[in-house]
């Protein structure tokens, strides 16, 4: 019988008619073997506690995320949360899920170490065979590598121009040095490109990140709105990005 690797309460946040609510779950984490993939499973909990017993377990909804399909997690900044739990963020293939916990780091360190544990290996078994000297290492908790810090997983929302440039579902969005790019979220071919002085505006709320693109863009003029637990995060990339093209722009030529 498996034994999941972690157990216990999260809230996830859901959005419904523009409103915000959190709802209570039960969540197991389980280590990719042979009866099983990798995966968080979810159970619904009601407030008399009856679903965290086992056999209520069984009777309850079961709802599994499979970790193969893990795009990114981490932190979400500040959202306003149950009491005493802090947010974070899960992005799979399919869907971002905005979830909250007492012991958001716990989860976040097993989630990563199930998630991307596949890929971790394949690098190092890559890294040749040539023995070296086993010095001691820490892990540097602030290490995010550049994907991290220019690509956002995104969920188009419907505008006009979305409709009319046939977007829809999820993408990722990477803000480069010259540009907004959209691209796919599978082969990350750009699909179209903003460049930042063809932006009338742009901005974020909680969740969501928007901009008005100008006419000479690719995609014509009109607003692009996204989804995403890291809005801030994106909102702030674009702004440095503007602010080292507007200094290159006014620096004197050599």
């Amino acid at each position: 019988m498996e034994r999941p690797v972690k157990d216990g309460i999260l809230y996830v946040q859901h959005c419904r008619f523009g409103k915000r609510s959190w709802r209570k779950m039960r969540a197991q984490l389980f280590a990719a073997s042979p009866s099983g993939v990798a995966r968080m499973e979810n159970f619904d909990v009601r407030d008399d506690g009856t679903a965290l017993e086992k056999t209520s377990l069984r009777r309850c909804a079961r709802r599994v995320i499979r970790l193969s399909d893990c795009v990114s997690v981490g932190p979400a900044g500040t959202e306003s949360c149950p009491k005493a739990t802090a947010a974070f963020y899960l992005t799979t293939t399919e869907k971002s899920y905005l979830l909250a916990s007492e012991q958001r780091d716990e989860w976040i360190t097993q989630l990563c170490q199930l998630a991307f544990q596949g890929a971790k290996e394949t690098t190092q078994s890559s890294s040749g065979t040539q023995a070296s000297p086993a010095v001691p290492m820490e892990e540097n908790s602030l290490y995010s590598s550049w994907q991290d810090l220019t690509e956002f997983p995104v969920l188009v929302v419907r505008t006009d121009a979305a409709t009319r440039c046939g977007l829809h579902g999820h993408y990722l969005l990477s803000a480069l040095p010259q540009s907004l790019t959209l691209k796919d979220p599978q082969s990350r071919q750009p699909l179209l490109t903003w460049p930042y002085p063809f932006l009338r505006k742009f901005g974020q709320d909680q969740t969501v990140f928007s901009f008005e693109a100008g006419r000479r863009s690719d995609s014509g003029e009109g607003t692009f709105t996204f989804s995403t637990p890291r809005a801030p995060e994106l909102c702030r990339a674009v702004s440095a990005a503007i602010a080292c093209q507007q200094q290159g722009k006014d620096a004197p030529d050599p």
